[in-house]
């Protein structure tokens, strides 16, 4: 659980800190397969699910106690489950709106009293909790780490040989095999998400730089990437972001606005938290996800859209770029692809030309040699906890 949520899922703030969650189908997706498994657990793993964590699960619950009943000690707001530790410690405590849970039993209990907010309070627990192993098994059990197998663990884990340490081998196997499960099915999830790759995104960079400068009708004062480095794969992002989806980084100038910030991902453009010192980039996301730079351009400059207005013809007389937009599925009915035609409705270019996009296919893979490419490992380092 603990690799998926650091690699797979979606944060607002990048690596380790206090993000939240991102409200996108692939959290979404994450989400709801935690919840299955962690409410199917105490019935597939009844021994495991007595096992009692080494610290509680904490974090803050929209529950209130009206919701427990049979199995629980309820005083007023204050909820105690009757199951106890060997300590005498009750496995469930709900104070002030805190819940502190320390059994997949009672975590199990907890979701399906929970009902439709089930999903609310795994998210919640979930950014409570970053690396959720270490307060079921102990910070020696810290997420592994890509130099550290599973197997190893194992070995680690048999110089002991009590039922404690059984428990916790079937525990972390299950838990690994989950992580696996989540990987998968993000993966799957991110393919179907992918909307642009380099190609498309370089291609509409140089578009608008055809019609940007001082002039009274251009489109923007300017348009650069933050980065001239390009890998091999187009890529302009380093590659510890590229395995977010993130393809580069762009500051653009409207006429009308302040300079703007922006990223360009698989899944669309966003604005970002602008440059920091030097060339660092604060990655966060402060904006909704829009299909291409125009769409993002569009929302924030209205000087924009009317100059984009009048460069409409030298726009329809130009329309290579849009073979780089790759054909999502359902892209022709929900109109993705149409991103520098939807300008003023159709016209006769789109009247006698299909507006789907072209190539069937390549996805984006991230570029994986970075340890020849020359960056430090202060700089990785550096990266990952942006």
């Amino acid at each position: 659980m603990g690799v998926a949520l650091a690699r797979a899922a979606q944060w607002t703030a990048a690596g380790s800190g206090t993000g939240t969650l991102e409200t996108t189908p692939l959290n979404k997706a994450l989400l709801n397969q935690i919840v299955q498994f962690v409410e199917d657990f105490s019935t597939k793993h009844p021994q495991e699910a007595e096992f009692v964590f080494r610290e509680p699960l904490e974090w803050k619950t929209q529950l209130d106690s009206s919701v427990f009943g049979e199995g629980y000690e309820i005083n007023e707001a204050a909820v105690q489950s009757q199951a106890r530790g060997k300590d005498g410690q009750p496995l469930l405590i709900l104070s002030a709106s805190t819940l502190r849970v320390r059994s997949f039993d009672q975590l199990s209990r907890l979701l399906r009293i929970a009902m439709e907010e089930k999903l609310k309070e795994a998210q919640a627990c979930l950014e409570a909790n970053r690396d959720p192993v270490v307060k079921i098994l102990g910070p020696e059990y810290e997420t592994v780490e890509e130099d550290m197998s599973i197997l190893q663990l194992f070995d680690k884990m048999k110089k002991e040989s009590d039922l404690e340490t059984e428990l916790k081998m079937k525990i972390i196997l299950l838990l690994h095999q989950l992580d696996l499960q989540l990987l998968n099915s993000s993966l799957k999830q991110i393919s179907q998400d992918v909307r642009l790759n380099p190609a498309a995104v370089n291609n509409e960079v140089n578009f608008l730089k055809n019609f940007s400068g001082q002039g009274e009708d251009t489109v923007l004062e300017s348009l650069d990437y933050i980065s001239d480095y390009m890998f091999s794969n187009g890529c302009r992002a380093p590659p510890w972001r590229q395995v977010h989806g993130e393809i580069c980084y762009l500051v653009v100038k409207p006429h009308d606005t302040d300079p703007l910030c922006i990223t360009c991902s698989t899944a669309g453009v966003f604005l970002n938290g602008g440059l920091l010192k030097g060339e660092d980039i604060d990655y966060e996301r402060k904006s909704d996800l829009y299909k291409d730079i125009v769409t993002f351009l569009r929302e924030r400059s209205p000087r924009f859209v009317e100059n984009i207005a009048k460069q409409e013809y030298s726009f329809f007389k130009e329309p290579a770029h849009e073979k780089n937009y790759q054909n999502m599925e359902g892209a022709e009915n929900s109109g993705q692809s149409q991103s520098l035609y939807d300008l003023k409705g159709k016209t006769e270019y789109e009247k006698g030309t299909s507006s789907s996009a072209g190539p069937s296919g390549q996805r984006l893979k991230p570029y994986m040699k970075w340890k020849s490419s020359g960056l430090s490992a202060s700089q990785r380092s550096r990266g990952s906890k942006a």
